[in-house]
């Protein structure tokens, strides 16, 4: 299509949907079930085979033990994982995640200071100084987040700095 959709299009859509009694039926077990559990193929993930060609050589996994910093976990396990291929440091070999969570924190409590200095001329009543004193920090991160964090303050062996 390269024009936009016009309303006739769409009252046309709706009168070919509401004029097929399987879309009636469609409609229901979508609105039950939600569309994930309704599209389902138990058909094809019956006769699907959970055996795969090729096996890649992961290292031992690190255990957060949620701890809530499996974002963390993942990235320093993929910087392994690539440490590990280029230069054949120990299958055992981890980077200290609590090196990265120390920086983290910090980070995260410098910027929840900095609001509270931007925002200490509005009253406690206000919605974003109460939000923020009710959360001043956030478990938690993304890929964004731990890769600042390793531009700004690197890695380290978890034998410098292990878990506590």
């Amino acid at each position: 299509m390269s024009e936009a959709i016009s309303s006739e299009q769409l009252s046309k859509f709706h009168q070919l949907i509401e004029d097929d009694p399987k879309s009636r039926v469609l409609e229901r077990a979508v609105s039950k079930n939600g569309i994930l559990a309704t599209s389902a193929d138990f058909h094809s993930e019956v006769n699907m085979d959970p055996v795969f060609s090729i096996d890649l050589d992961t290292g031992d996994v690190a255990n957060q033990k949620q701890s809530g910093r499996c974002w963390m976990f993942a990235a320093l396990n993929t910087m392994r994982h690539d440490l590990k291929n280029r230069f054949g440091v120990a299958k055992d070999f981890e980077l200290s995640q609590s090196y990265t969570f120390f920086w983290d924190k910090l980070e995260k409590s410098n910027y929840f200071y900095e609001n509270v200095i931007k925002t200490a001329s509005l009253p406690t009543s206000d919605r974003k100084v109460a939000w923020l004193m009710t959360t001043p920090q956030q478990d938690g991160g993304q890929w964004d987040m731990i890769t600042a964090i390793i531009r700004k303050y690197g890695v380290v062996p978890k034998s410098v700095m292990p878990e506590s």
